[in-house]
């Protein structure tokens, strides 16, 4: 449901999951929490270090992950939770539909 253009929660995690590279920097964090945003560029080819920082701040905005400063670096770590939410609502619409 979306209210006045404003995506509700689904609607920006559904974004978020929608691209490629994103999945590839969520898997990057499930094997190796903590990376800094350089550490997770280096391991995605082709992708510049701007557009590493905007895929982080969409993941960022649908609560996928969690970045703590550190000194002058920020490190990235994948948010559980939210993934637990989602994984919840999908098993609900599965639970609906036919076996």
């Amino acid at each position: 449901m979306v209210r006045q253009g404003r995506p509700d929660r689904f609607d920006r995690v559904a974004r978020a999951l929608g691209d490629p590279t994103r999945r590839r920097l969520l898997e990057r964090l499930a094997d190796h929490p903590g990376q800094t945003t350089g550490e997770l560029g280096a391991g995605v080819r082709h992708v510049s270090r701007w557009a590493v920082l905007k895929h982080l701040s969409v993941l960022r905005e649908a609560r996928l992950i969690e970045t703590l400063p550190e000194g002058r670096r920020r490190r990235h770590y994948l948010n559980v939770s939210e993934l637990d939410s989602l994984a919840e609502w999908l098993a609900s619409l599965r639970s609906r539909g036919p076996a």
